[in-house]
């Protein structure tokens, strides 16, 4: 299925805006009812859900621009996300073909597994910053229960993006292309 740029344009800004009330809600709303040990990245979620169901040469841009709106409600920089983003995404292209998200269940597996490509990623490049591979296994620990938490959800989520971005459920396995 081809999209149109305008297209891409206007699911690219209601997902921006979804974004940013899902980090207004994990960074106000979950703290002050307690939650502080730990992060929901939902920006993890949907950069997920456009590396496995977009085929495009764009995608990188738009996971720029994800991590760019994440960084203002994190301290977490734009460029570790990015780079972050596009390894899974990398990962994401090479088992594309054997992705296939028709089920609940499997959805929350591969999301888990891309999260933990993630955080393995983004775990090694704060430890290489502070050079102190000693806090490895305590940095990467403080990511895994939020992580769970998001591929339970991770359903719902690609469902709803999927009716933003217009994929079809399950179609192709190649996903959108612009």
């Amino acid at each position: 299925m081809k999209m149109r740029f305008s297209q891409l344009l206007i699911s690219f800004a209601i997902t921006l805006g979804l974004l940013i009330g899902l980090e207004i809600v994990t960074s106000t709303i979950l703290p002050a009812m307690g939650w502080k040990e730990y992060r929901l990245t939902f920006n993890v979620l949907i950069i997920l859900f456009l590396a496995i169901r977009m085929d495009s040469p764009l995608v990188p841009w738009l996971i720029l621009g994800l991590q760019m709106i994440h960084s203002i409600f994190s301290i977490e920089g734009w460029a570790l996300g990015t780079l972050a983003g596009l390894i899974v995404m990398m990962s994401a292209n090479y088992l594309k073909e054997v992705l296939h998200l028709t089920t609940a269940f499997m959805t929350m597996l591969t999301v888990q597994l891309f999260q933990i490509i993630w955080y393995v990623t983004v775990t090694l490049v704060i430890c290489l910053k502070i050079a102190d591979f000693d806090k490895f296994g305590m940095i990467l620990w403080s990511f895994i229960p939020g992580s769970f938490l998001l591929s339970l959800i991770s359903p719902i989520l690609f469902w709803m993006l999927g009716l933003i971005w217009r994929v079809p459920s399950e179609g192709g396995s190649r996903g959108v292309e612009i």
